[in-house]
């Protein structure tokens, strides 16, 4: 029997960072705020989803694309905030992986700390479940 793949959380690129970021509304005033609208309509279209098997990214407005990542394969996890970022409470996840994809990025992500530590522990676990081991060559 197949185990049944659960969402344990999805999310969207957050805009909370434009309420205190001087630097976007300059450039969307620079722009006529063209840069607003660029940059809602590309973090609404950005869906990251966190399964008990996968890290999924969504993305595109015209042409959609779809990268994962199954757990077992993470090596590591990053947290970057900027500070405007970290008045908001976002962050960007940067996930390692073995897999071809060579660095996934999640940006702007709302509560990105609880987020990476619950990727962290669910990459753990798949490898555990799987008894997968990791040899670290140093």
């Amino acid at each position: 029997m197949i185990p049944q793949e659960e969402i344990i959380w999805s999310e969207r690129a957050g805009m909370k960072d434009f309420y205190v970021n001087p630097i976007l509304w300059f450039k969307t005033l620079f722009t006529l705020g063209i840069y607003l609208l660029y940059s809602y309509l590309v973090r609404i279209y950005d869906r990251y989803t966190l399964t008990n098997e996968r890290l999924i990214k969504e993305s595109g407005i015209l042409s959609k694309s779809r990268d994962e990542i199954e757990l077992f394969r993470i090596k590591d996890t990053k947290v970057k905030s900027n500070f405007f970022q970290r008045l908001v409470g976002y962050g960007d996840i940067e996930v390692i992986s073995t897999d071809v994809t060579d660095i996934f990025l999640m940006e702007n992500i709302p509560d990105a700390m609880a987020k990476r530590e619950k990727i962290r522990a669910l990459s753990n676990y798949s490898r555990e479940a799987k008894g997968i081991r990791t040899i670290v060559n140093e």
